[in-house]
Parts: C-alpha cells; structure tokens; sequence
C-alpha cells in the first residue's frame, strides 16, 4: 500500500499542493496516531468489561499487525526516499548546477533548515518502520517461540490456545516449522521496494533494474525452495506473483519500449522463463519425492513404536492380572476367616471379653 499513488490516483494534488515533505509527515504520523487510539481503546474497554479483556487484547493485536503489514512497503519507501538526491551538472558538465530530491525536484538537498528538519525527522522514522516493525514481528515469534512449535498438538489448554491467537496473523498460512516466513516477507518488499533504489547508476549503467530482476529471480525460487505454505494455492499465488516481476525488471534493464522490442528479444525472454518452469517442475518434483520418502520413514518408525508400545500394553495388562489374582487369594483367606468366626457362640463371646 503506497499512499503517495493512492493520493495521485485521487488527484488530491490538485486541491492541495504538498510536496515530498508533506508526504513524509502525513503517511508516517496517520499509523503512529491509528494505533495510539486504537490502544487507548483497548485500554479503555479492558477496564469496562473486563470479562471480555482476552478478546478485545486478540482484536487490538490483530488490527495493528494488519496495518503495518498494510503500510509497511510504502511508508518505508517514502522514508528511505528521503534520503535520494540527483545533481544536475551545468552545460559544459564542469560543475554541479542543482542537487535536488529524487522523488520531489521541487526540494533542493542543498543544506537548509527545512532540509535538516526533514532528515532528522527521516531516521526517527527509519527507526519506527522499518526497522521498528521488523522487530515487533520479530519479538512476538520469539515470545511465543516454544507455543508456536507444539500449535498442532491437542494437548493445548485454553491459556496457550488464547496466546496462539495473538500472534495467528503472522503464522497461520505458513508451514509450523516456516513460521518465520512472514518477517522475511517484510524484508522481501522492502529490498525490493526501496532498497534497491540506492544503488546510483555512477558505474555500471542500469545496476539499480539488473539487481531487481536478479532479486527477482532469487526470491521466486526462494519460495520454491522453501515451500512455506500450508496450501498449494497459497503457494502459486505467491509464485506466479513473483515471477510477474521479473519481466518488468528485464524490460527496465533493456530499456525497451513497446515499440523497441523484438522477436529475438520475446524469444530470449521465452527461453528464460521456459527454462525457470522446468527448473520449478524439477524442484516440486524433488520435493514431492523426498517428502514421500519420508513418509515412508516415518511411518515405519511409527509401525515400530506401536509394536513397542502394543507389547508396553499387555505387559501392563499381564501386570494387572497378576495383581489381580493375588488380591483375588487374599480375599479368599479372609473370607474363610470370617466363616470361622460365624461358628463361634455369641455368648461365650461375651463372656470371654468379660
């Protein structure tokens, strides 16, 4: 969610003229306020109804974990765009005319109050997105680290089901043992978003777009590798998803506009992505057939715990019954004791015990 694009798309630059600056206080302050009222709410209902305290600490976590993962890519883009400058040389290239914002030439980066404002503000922010909300995710996988490991076990109690819930949005479409998948999505997005952008183009030409589409690459097969997903169509969305970026970054590597392109270069690009399907076969393949192994594995390792626990069991039977027969004499004798005792006068009884 890149609030900047949203705000052209709505042509609210035609209301108001704000600048890059603007920009930058509006989209990092409306989060930062959006979850201070929505504590405060939880704050507030928490004490009033304090019998539905768990619930409304599950529906506050889960508000604010959906937000930053919302506006994460695009805020951080914003900030770390404030940090990107262009100079503009003179006509005879002998000096610098201009060095003024990449995102906003508008903005001067010349040295200034505004200027100096403006980065300081930046690196508070830095810290708060995309670093900040790295390590929540980060501290919240940890906390619930040893819960998170045993989620699909059926010895849970209320406690530790209630706490499962808190940290549910990050984990719940991954894999147990990939639950850690969605922060390194956040470093994906915003490697892919922003990170790249600072690599100047001084040397090589076009290195900024040659490393995205080799991120691209990486990534996509990433996923493949890994395979963190509980269901095959979450799997594919997110495949087919990054695998659409890689011609975009190619197409800006080239520099080729719709009428520049080629035969040879659609067929280049067809070779490539040919060769990345089947690579994907071979790999879902591979795994599909290692994870068949061991499933054979392990359910001959299950067959042989049963057999150990089935022969635990009947000697645990056998135990009982031996137990069993032993009482079972024990009462025999004492009955029979008992009977001799129903032979004896009462009177004589009494008599003796006088």
């Amino acid at each position: 969610l890149n609030p900047s694009r949203l705000a052209d798309e709505f042509n609210i630059r035609c209301a108001y003229d704000y600048n890059h600056y603007d920009t930058l206080f509006l989209y990092t302050l409306v989060p930062v306020v959006f979850v201070i009222v929505v504590t405060s709410v939880y704050m507030i209902l928490s004490r009033v109804y304090n019998k539905y305290k768990e619930s409304v600490r599950q529906e506050t976590i889960t508000t604010v974990f959906y937000l930053t993962f919302l506006v994460y890519p695009g805020v951080s883009q914003t900030i770390l765009e404030t940090y990107l400058c262009e100079e503009f040389p003179t006509a005879d290239g002998t000096e610098i005319f201009k060095s003024a914002l990449r995102a906003d030439y508008r903005l001067s980066c010349e040295k200034s109050e505004q200027r100096v404002i403006a980065l300081v503000y930046a690196s508070i922010m830095l810290v708060v997105y995309p670093v900040g909300i790295v390590l929540l995710y980060v501290s919240f996988l940890k906390r619930y680290h040893d819960l998170i490991l045993k989620q699909d076990s059926t010895n849970l109690n209320q406690d530790e089901k209630s706490k499962l819930k808190r940290v549910s949005f990050l984990i719940y479409p991954y894999k147990t043992e990939r639950y850690w998948f969605e922060t390194y999505e956040l470093f994906r997005k915003l490697m892919q978003t922003s990170l790249v952008a600072f690599l100047q183009d001084t040397v090589f030409p076009n290195l900024s777009p040659t490393i995205a589409m080799n991120i691209s690459f990486v990534v996509a097969f990433l996923v493949v590798f890994i395979n963190p997903y509980k269901k095959t169509g979450d799997f594919w969305f997110a495949f087919v998803s990054l695998v659409l970026l890689i011609p975009a970054s190619q197409l800006s590597v080239l520099e080729l506009s719709s009428k520049q392109i080629t035969n040879g270069n659609y067929g280049i690009m067809g070779v490539e992505f040919g060769l990345m399907i089947v690579i994907v076969l071979v790999e879902l393949w591979w795994q599909k057939k290692g994870k068949s192994e061991g499933e054979v594995k392990d359910l001959a390792r299950t067959e042989s715990h049963t057999d150990e626990e089935f022969v635990g069991v009947v000697n645990d039977n056998l135990n009982t019954m031996e137990e069993n027969m032993k009482l079972r004499d024990e009462i025999k004798i004492l009955r029979e004791t008992m009977k001799q005792f129903e032979h004896l006068d009462p009177a004589k009884d009494k008599m003796a015990v006088v």
